[in-house]
């Protein structure tokens, strides 16, 4: 990635951000101020946010006036069902990415499946609806603990070492 190639932040720090945006509800603009921060504190998550959200604001700000008679144009209609399909395109391709760089052992493969088909089969939204707005963090933290259960499993000796699963290392996040 353009900032880990260049030394903004570190390959652990990128995933660590990642993950933690993940977590939060919404699109991943989130991501862009945590880089930022990580690169130059909190200035630097103020900058990236402003880099982010600014030209778009503008866009939509100075197109807002022009949109209901843009929105019944047929073939702006269609424009727009091919940007969603470009970006579920999108969605995919980084998710492959993502699985080259990130999943090493099965145990991360079992937990990426795993996490992917609590989150898509077991919707609670229809049994519980308050529950719904929290199932993406509850997923993830679920996800999280099946992932450390089967890095801690050593399966040749047929024990839990722990060992390889320091929470320490959580603590050394910066920003």
């Amino acid at each position: 990635t353009e900032v880990v190639d260049t030394g903004w932040v570190s390959e652990s720090q990128f995933f660590q951000g990642f993950a933690l945006v993940q977590a939060l509800p919404g699109p991943l603009f989130n991501f862009s101020s945590f880089l930022g921060a990580v690169y130059l504190g909190i200035p630097g998550a103020f900058i990236a946010w402003a880099g982010l959200f600014g030209p778009g604001l503008i866009l939509v700000l100075a197109f807002l006036p022009f949109w209901m008679k843009v929105r019944q144009v047929s073939w702006f209609k269609c424009f727009l069902a091919g940007v969603n399909a470009a970006a579920i395109g999108l969605v995919i391709a980084a998710t492959a990415q993502l699985w080259e760089k990130a999943v090493g052992t099965w145990a991360d493969a079992a937990t990426f499946f795993f996490t992917g088909a609590f989150l898509m089969f077991f919707d609670p939204k229809d049994a519980y609806p308050t529950l719904s707005k929290l199932w993406t963090p509850i997923g993830i933290v679920f996800g999280g603990l099946f992932g450390y259960l089967l890095t801690a499993i050593d399966f040749s000796q047929g024990e839990l070492d722990v060992t390889q699963c320091n929470i320490g290392d959580l603590t050394n996040i910066t920003l």
